[in-house]
C-alpha cells in the first residue's frame, strides 16, 4: 500500500496515503505545524486555522510567542514527540506519571520539544527543597531537546515552558504548581538551568534502580552521577 513519508531533522515517521496524522482518516489533508491533518481535524481547531492555527483556546496575550517561538502542547504519544523523544533517551521505557508535553516552534518550524512529569517518589533532596510539599505540587523537567544551538535560544524556551506548564498543570491537574526539577548528565553541566536562576541542588548517587518484572523485587546497578537543579516559583 502506497504509504508517504513526513521528515523531520532526520527522522521520519510514515503515513498511508491521504492519511490524517492526527486521526487516521482518509481524505484531502493540510498542513499544520509539520503534520497533515484532514478537514475534520482542521475544523475542530478551535481558531479554525486562522492566525495561529487554533493551537489552543487561550487569549492571545497568552500565546506565548516570543521572538518567534511557540510552545505547542501534545500528548505523550504524539509521533513526533515521540521520535525526538526516544531517540534522545533510547533505554527509556517512557513517560508515567502527570506529565506535560510540547512541540517547540521557531518561526513556525519545529525546532525540538520540552516536557515534564511527575518527579521520583520520598526524594529527600527535593522534599527538602519544597519545604515537604506534596509531591504532586512539583515536577521534573523530563526532556529538553532542541535541534537548534542559536545563541539564548534555550534560555528563551526554558522560560516560556515555565510559565506555560504552570498555567497548563493547574488547569489539567487542578494543583498549583509550586516549583521545578531537573536532572542533567554529564558532559552537560546545566548552563542553561544556572542561566535562567534554577538551583544547584548536588549529585545524584549513580545508583539506578531496577525492577524484575515477574517478581517486582528490586535490583540496584551502577550508574552515571548526574546534577541536580530545581526552581521554586513566585
Amino acid at each position: 500500500m502506497e504509504v508517504f513519508k513526513l521528515e523531520y531533522q532526520g527522522v521520519e515517521k510514515e503515513f498511508l496515503a491521504h492519511q490524517c496524522s492526527k486521526c487516521g482518516a482518509e481524505g484531502r489533508l493540510h498542513s499544520a505545524f509539520g503534520r497533515l491533518i484532514c478537514t475534520s481535524c482542521k475544523n475542530d481547531r478551535p481558531n479554525k486555522m486562522t492566525g495561529n492555527s487554533g493551537m489552543y483556546d487561550r487569549p492571545q496575550e497568552e500565546m506565548c510567542f516570543v521572538d518567534g517561538l511557540f510552545l505547542e502542547r501534545v500528548s505523550k504519544s504524539n509521533g513526533m514527540f515521540g521520535s525526538l523523544f526516544f531517540s534522545h533517551y533510547p533505554e527509556s521505557k517512557g513517560i508515567v506519571g502527570r506529565a506535560l508535553c510540547y512541540l517547540v516552534y521557531l518561526d513556525k518550524k519545529a525546532i525540538g520539544i520540552i516536557g515534564c512529569s511527575s518527579p521520583p517518589k520520598n526524594y529527600l533532596k527535593f522534599k527538602d527543597f519544597f519545604d515537604g510539599a506534596d509531591e504532586k505540587q512539583y515536577v521534573v523537567n523530563n526532556v529538553f531537546r532542541l535541534t537548534r544551538n542559536d545563541k539564548n535560544l534555550a534560555t528563551k524556551v526554558l522560560k516560556i515552558f515555565r510559565n506555560l506548564a504552570r498555567k497548563d498543570y493547574a488547569n489539567e491537574y487542578k494543583e498549583t504548581l509550586l516549583g521545578m526539577a531537573t536532572f542533567v548528565e554529564p558532559p552537560r553541566t546545566g548552563t542553561i538551568y544556572k542561566a535562567d536562576n534554577w538551583k544547584f541542588l548536588g549529585m545524584t548517587e549513580g545508583i539506578r534502580m531496577r525492577r524484575n518484572k515477574e517478581t517486582w523485587e528490586k535490583t540496584y546497578q551502577k550508574g552515571v552521577a548526574k546534577y541536580i537543579y530545581a526552581i521554586k516559583f513566585n
